[in-house]
């Protein structure tokens, strides 16, 4: 189990992670966390050492590994709902400045939410309203000591990037200072131009000619890709030279990995 003693010593915060709930297995820290939503306070933390049924972007699955990696969701009440896209975004830039900062490792952001080292990815984000008027369950998961790559999956981990054990408990009060960070910002000044200009600075993607699926259909366009707009929207210019902006909620970008 996580040593929550570790965790709070880490700890800068004044909101996320003074309430920690952990478990041995959940279906997935966000199901919990939605189901707990009214009954815990503006940054309750809820960590698991495993998962069975971890639903990522569109439906499909995160294989986890129990013991090994982080699996965990915030309750992030101040947010409201229309800010949805902006979530993914704190919780990638957090999360790859912290790898950055702690062990050094080149790592990049995949929009909208994933964080890759040499193409493989190590890290996943994932938001949803929790309420309708307001509120959102942040939820990460991060392959930390996972000791192998999974068997025809573009994937690793920070153990098989730096060849030794990495403490989880260290990285998870770093990542969770950041988020605080960004999250005062955002709703404090309304302001989001510290993470996103951070996110558009390791994005993958800048400037790439990248495939295009609108979610439900078939048709695949070829774009080329820009930047993040201030919502969290990918900005692409379309092959009439017009630009278009695109909700990571209903569209699909596919492109090369390098």
């Amino acid at each position: 189990m996580y040593d929550l003693n570790k965790i709070r010593e880490y700890l800068k915060t004044k909101i996320i992670g003074e309430t920690i709930i952990q478990y041995e297995e959940l279906d997935s820290t966000k199901a919990k966390a939605k189901s707990i939503f009214s009954t815990c306070p503006d940054g309750t933390l809820v960590l698991s050492e495993n998962q069975s049924n971890c639903e990522v972007r569109f439906g499909k699955k995160w294989i986890c590994l129990p013991g090994e990696n982080i699996y965990l969701s915030i309750i992030l009440k101040s947010f409201n709902n229309n800010l949805l896209p902006l979530i993914d975004v704190v919780g990638c830039s957090s999360i790859h400045k912290s790898v950055i900062n702690l062990y050094g490792i080149d790592c990049k952001i995949k929009w909208p939410n994933d964080i890759l080292i040499n193409g493989n990815k190590v890290a996943s984000v994932i938001s949803e309203v929790a309420r309708k008027e307001a509120g959102i369950i942040l939820s990460l998961n991060i392959n930390v000591n996972m000791e192998e790559q999974i068997e025809g999956l573009k994937t690793t981990s920070i153990k098989i990037e730096m060849g030794k054990q990495v403490e989880r408990e260290k990285l998870i009060g770093t990542i969770l200072n950041n988020i605080e960070y960004y999250y005062e910002e955002l709703i404090e000044t309304g302001r989001s131009d510290s993470f996103l200009d951070y996110y558009n600075n390791n994005l993958l993607l800048f400037n790439k000619e990248v495939e295009v699926i609108k979610r439900g259909r078939k048709t695949v366009r070829k774009v080329v890709a820009k930047n993040i707009d201030r919502e969290g929207y990918l900005i692409v210019v379309n092959e009439n030279g017009q630009e278009e902006i695109l909700n990571p909620g209903e569209f699909i970008v596919q492109y090369e990995e390098t």
